[in-house]
Parts: C-alpha cells; structure tokens; sequence
C-alpha cells in the first residue's frame, strides 16, 4: 500500500506536466490571428453571450476531450499551473509595454523637440533601419500582448470545463478577476 503512494506521488507531477504540455499546445500563439475571424469563438463577440461560441471552437473541443477522463485533483493542478501562467504572462507584458513602447516613444518625443530638423533628415536617410525599428517596437508587444490573450483563453477554458464538471475553484486565487 505503501508502495501505491510513493509511486501515485511521483506519477503524478509528471502527468500534471504531460497535460499542461498537451493542453497549452492546444491554443498557439501564432493562430490566434488566423482564428480571429473563422472560429465561433471570435465570431461569438457579438451580442450578449460570450461564452457559447467559446465552448464550441475547435480548441476547446479538444480541450475538453483531452481533460475527459482526468482526476479532480489533476484537473485542480492544471487550473493553478494555467492561473500561475497568466499571471506570469500579466507580468511580462507590463514590461514589454513599459520597455518597447513607452522609453522609446518617449525618447522619441524628446529627440524630436530638441533637434526636429535632424531626427526628420536621419529617418529620411535611414529609411529602411528606420522602418524595420519601428516594426520592431510594434511587433514585440503584439507579440506578447497575443500571447498573454491566448493565456486567457486557455484560463477561460478550464473555467468552462470546471462547470461543466460541476466543481468549485479550488483556491481564493482562482476567484479573483484576471
């Protein structure tokens, strides 16, 4: 009996870890773009009821066929480690908008008022640098900002799959609006 819970208490991580692998792969970050405008989902941002085209896309399908026959305790697991990521995804996107967006617009501005004249005769001689810098400081948080909505969605999810099982948050930290 002994021996059950030592190897219950070791499988159980790993399966933990197994899941979250298969289930974040469930919603990349590269599609959300694409699914914007196809999946019922996003099509379900009109009206009153957002949540029924959520439970009707195709991740979300998956989803919840992956989770099927995972134990409470499991699924609890999944709920925190998916919580702890878009907290985490909050935190970095923070600082991505303050580094990528605010510094460099700010200084910016700041070279524009004190030399106008210079700063419009380097970006006129350097065109293309200046052009690739300025789709990078755009791209970079979009990037992270496409990223962090993914995080939610995949919190969002877990939330659907929690009622339809009929369970309660397991964690105050849970509860709390995100």
């Amino acid at each position: 009996m002994k021996d059950l819970a030592i190897e219950r208490e070791v499988s159980e991580p790993a399966e933990l870890w197994r899941l979250w692998r298969s289930l974040h792969r469930l919603f990349p970050t590269w599609s959300l773009l694409p699914d914007s405008f196809v999946t019922p989902g996003a099509w379900g941002y009109l009206g009153v009821d957002f949540v029924s085209g959520l439970r009707r896309n195709p991740s979300t399908l998956k989803a919840f066929a992956l989770l099927d026959s995972a134990a409470d305790e499991l699924f609890d697991g999944l709920t925190a480690l998916a919580a702890l990521n878009g907290r985490r995804q909050d935190q970095l996107l923070r600082v991505v908008i303050l580094i990528y967006l605010t510094a460099p617009l700010s200084l910016l501005a700041l070279v524009a008022e004190l030399s106008g004249d210079s700063l419009l005769s380097f970006v006129k001689a350097h065109q293309a640098a200046t052009i690739w810098l300025a789709l990078t400081i755009t791209l970079a948080p979009l990037g992270y900002l496409i990223s962090t909505w993914r995080s939610k969605q995949l919190i969002s999810v877990l939330d659907l799959i929690r009622v339809e099982r009929q369970q309660r948050p397991c964690a105050a930290l849970e509860l709390r609006e995100g």
